[in-house]
């Protein structure tokens, strides 16, 4: 009876430690590197990411001299995320969207 409690024991616990294991996703986000942006401060700027995409970037030049990237991402005419990133001008900079990431380098005319 000793040994049949015991084994039932190891069985359950086996199977709780290998039901509470997961892998990680190793899968890597898509990137879509559009490469260097010329841009002007205040004024939006649009870039086609393919596929019916679009994103509108509008420059804020601060007193720092970096920059702050309001951006539009735009699917078939609606605006489907609104992300704000910090950059350096001529500096690429990546902005996680969704499971995608998007990678410019801005430069300021």
């Amino acid at each position: 009876m000793k040994f049949r409690t015991s084994s039932i024991v190891l069985i359950v616990l086996t199977l709780v430690a290998a039901g509470c294991s997961k892998k990680a996703d190793t899968t890597a986000p898509k990137t879509i590197d559009v490469g260097v942006v010329e841009l002007t401060a205040g004024m939006p700027t649009d870039v086609d990411l393919k596929d019916g995409n679009t994103c509108r970037i509008t420059p804020k030049k601060l007193s720092d001299g970096s920059l702050m990237l309001d951006m539009q991402i735009e699917k078939d005419g609606t605006v489907v995320a609104s992300p704000r990133a910090p950059a350096q001008p001529d500096q690429p900079v990546t902005i996680s969207i969704g499971d995608e990431n998007l990678t410019l380098t801005p430069h300021m005319k």
